[in-house]
């Protein structure tokens, strides 16, 4: 059998084979849920695709025989040509000792799972003839196990069993022995028998065409070694780490066969090498349990080259050419091999490099940069734990996750490529400073991917002008226009650092749903800001809200005491039958966009705090001392009434106040005649131990 392309059944009808053997040098067969799903829903993506193929036809008017025969033929090419599904690289030796025999050295998961799944499907769909006369010999499969010989055994017992009777009670039959209990094979075999079952009853395919479509459109690369001695090296040499190929391996091999000469194939082999190593030493980023055993290199770079085939269809403004509306795809092994190529694997892993031996270049100029690490952890999850839809239609909402993740990764691959191709222009300090717009983006959930604000016309920005944004009225374009202005000054890093670090305090670095706003809503930059005023900004913050790392949790319920004496900025979270207001929505409160507020109150509580440069507490104490009740029956002077009586006692149970008749009996409550009983709460009745204010007032204070 010759090296070259083939559909799954041309390698058992070929008549240079008679069987396939899984030879003694294989490991198990050793695929269980995870792997077997994923092979399948990959190629029932392309499945799909070819059913829906809309086939060029000869237009002719006479109706001929031959002209039908013609557009069928060409139906048959063009689907071949284009919606074939193709599983990777097999390889195999034969050896002239067993003339007929084909050893197989790299593939037996991916082949014994489809022979299973077209085994399960020709006794669901009756073409169990077909089967038999394609995939066994007088009865006997022609895919052979000699891992052991209880597999081997099991294999010739359990295919015509399922032919002639079911898929169930395979364990319950007279051949099956209990020495297969102890063999990995079997169980795996058994155990998918039932995952491939489960798996067709979920999916809504014809599966007569899905058989057919296995058979005939599912392509791989066949490459032959011919010497036995050779297969046997090259298995070794292939499968060092005990591992079966991955899908990058496969697109390695077709991408290194574009090659010309052997040597510049031996030198991208070496280089995809490096490449997989970048990846090993990059296989925890991202995880919370960095000690899960079985971590290796794939996951990450193939997710990595996903990603890029999806940012090169996105350039290339081609993702309509692959989806319809409201669908979104995994590239698949196909796509992978149509749209990359060894250029731009080859740019993008150059972005991953700089950014590794860069980022502590940054260590000899700012004072602060915490935010790197916290960036490589969100951008690393993305491709060693994450599996994203990378090739969508953008225009469709509902794919949020999909475009966040789009935004970020594919922000960062461009605007450092582009950087480093701009001939010197920008410093390191500048290309990371564009990265962090891009992680910002991300922390603020920003889906836009295409149009004006979109990941391309961004990074034209930054290209031409620096500005991520062009529009003035973004906080982007009024921070990037100020680090432009401070820029020659002697301690623009020092105001950069101050400027990080106020924004990734958590309230800050969240703007998702509270107007993508990081640090305007405490600085203006509009006017001339010092580093001593910066300072001043950071600590102020930061001790008004402790980070959670801090144990000093107290600030929080003196924070909701002292706001009440600058106005309404609380959120009413009501049902209809009592009154609910919620006191530490503080992502909202501290950009005064709470439906509450009426004159920035946290804008002037926060300014009159940074310019005193008073403590939280003495602030308080000090706006206690003046508090005078101005008998409006207001719901804030009611609020202030019962805070100073009662000081931080009010929020003993949670930051929310119900003003709620039906949860107690009590009418003694007449402090406010006009209004309900008041109850500190957690945030509803279902919960917790609520406490009514009235309650806890001194005894003098009850009437």
């Amino acid at each position: 059998m010759k090296t070259g392309k083939y559909n799954y059944q041309a390698l058992f009808v070929n008549r240079y084979v008679e069987q396939l053997v899984i030879p003694e040098i294989q490991r198990d067969y050793v695929w269980q849920k995870p792997q077997v799903e994923g092979l399948l829903s990959s190629i029932a993506t392309d499945f799909e695709r070819f059913q829906k193929a809309e086939i060029p036809k000869i237009d002719s008017t006479d109706g001929s025989v031959e002209l039908k025969q013609l557009n069928n033929d060409f139906a048959d090419f063009y689907r071949q040509r284009n919606h074939s599904s193709n599983i990777g690289f097999i390889y195999a030796y034969s050896d002239q000792q067993y003339d007929g025999r084909y050893f197989l050295i790299d593939g037996q998961q991916r082949i014994t799972t489809l022979y299973l799944v077209l085994l399960l499907l020709a006794v669901r769909t009756g073409t169990v003839a077909d089967f038999e006369k394609k995939y066994c010999t007088n009865g006997l499969p022609k895919l052979d196990y000699r891992v052991r010989e209880s597999a081997c055994n099991f294999i010739r017992q359990l295919i015509p069993y399922i032919l002639k009777n079911s898929y169930a009670e395979i364990k319950d039959q007279y051949w099956y022995l209990n020495s297969y209990e102890n063999d990995i094979t079997v169980r795996n075999i058994i155990s998918n028998i039932e995952v491939i079952v489960g798996w067709l009853e979920s999916r809504e395919l014809d599966e007569s065409d899905f058989y057919l479509y296995l058979n005939n459109y599912t392509e791989f690369w066949y490459f032959d070694t011919n010497i036995s001695a050779q297969g046997e090296n090259l298995y070794i040499y292939l499968n060092a780490r005990g591992e079966q190929m991955q899908g990058n391996e496969n697109l390695k091999a077709e991408l290194l066969s574009t090659l010309d000469s052997m040597q510049s194939k031996n030198d991208m082999g070496v280089e995809w090498e490096n490449w997989q190593d970048l990846f090993w030493r990059m296989r925890t980023k991202g995880l919370t349990n960095t000690k899960i055993k079985g971590l290796n290199a794939d996951k990450g770079f193939n997710e990595f080259l996903r990603s890029i085939a999806g940012l090169t269809i996105y350039l290339d403004e081609t993702a309509t050419d692959w989806v319809d509306k409201q669908q979104s795809l995994i590239p698949s092994q196909t796509m992978l091999a149509q749209v990359l190529t060894l250029e731009t694997i080859a740019k993008y892993i150059n972005v991953l490099k700089f950014i590794e031996n860069h980022q502590k270049s940054l260590n000899e100029v700012y004072s602060s940069f915490d935010w790197v690490n916290q960036f490589l952890h969100e951008f690393w999850s993305i491709l060693n734990v994450s599996r994203t839809a990378w090739v969508i239609d953008y225009s469709y909402d509902r794919l949020s996750t999909e475009r966040r993740r789009m935004v970020f990764l594919w922000g960062v691959f461009h605007w450092v490529d582009s950087a480093l191709n701009a001939e010197g222009k920008f410093s390191n300090q500048q290309i990371f400073r564009g990265i962090r717009q891009f992680y910002l983006r991300y922390k603020n959930n920003a889906r836009s991917v295409a149009g004006d604000n979109g990941v391309n016309q961004s990074v034209r920005n930054l290209l031409e002008t620096s500005f991520i944004s062009t529009k003035s009225e973004d906080e982007e374009y009024q921070k990037e226009r100020w680090l432009a202005e401070i820029s020659t000054q002697e301690n623009w890093a020092e105001l950069e650092s101050l400027l990080w670090q106020i924004e990734d305090h958590p309230f800050n670095l969240d703007g998702s749903d509270v107007g993508l706003i990081n640090s305007s809503h405490l600085i203006d930059f509009k006017e001339t800001v010092t580093a001593d005023k910066l300072l001043r900004i950071k600590d102020t913050f930061y001790m008004c809200f402790p980070p959670k790392k801090s144990k000093d949790k107290s600030k929080f319920s003196v924070m909701q005491s002292l706001l009440l004496h600058y106005g309404q900025f609380w959120r009413q979270k009501s049902p209809y039958y009592y009154e609910n207001y919620q006191f530490n929505d503080w992502r909202n409160i501290i950009r005064s966009r709470t439906p509450m507020l009426t004159k920035n109150e946290f804008n002037v509580f926060f300014k009159e705090l940074v310019e005193s440069e008073l403590t939280v507490e003495e602030l308080l104490a000090e706006k206690r001392e003046h508090y005078v009740c101005d008998n409006t029956g207001s719901l804030l002077e009611q609020l202030l009434w019962y805070n100073n009586h009662l000081h931080e006692k009010m929020w003993i149970e949670g930051s929310y106040i119900a003003l709620c008749e039906f949860y107690t009996a009590n009418k003694e409550d007449l402090t406010f005649i006009v209004r309900k009983p008041f109850l500190n709460t957690k945030g509803d009745f279902k919960g917790g131990n609520p406490s009514e204010l009235y309650k806890l007032l001194p005894e003098d204070k009850r009437n």
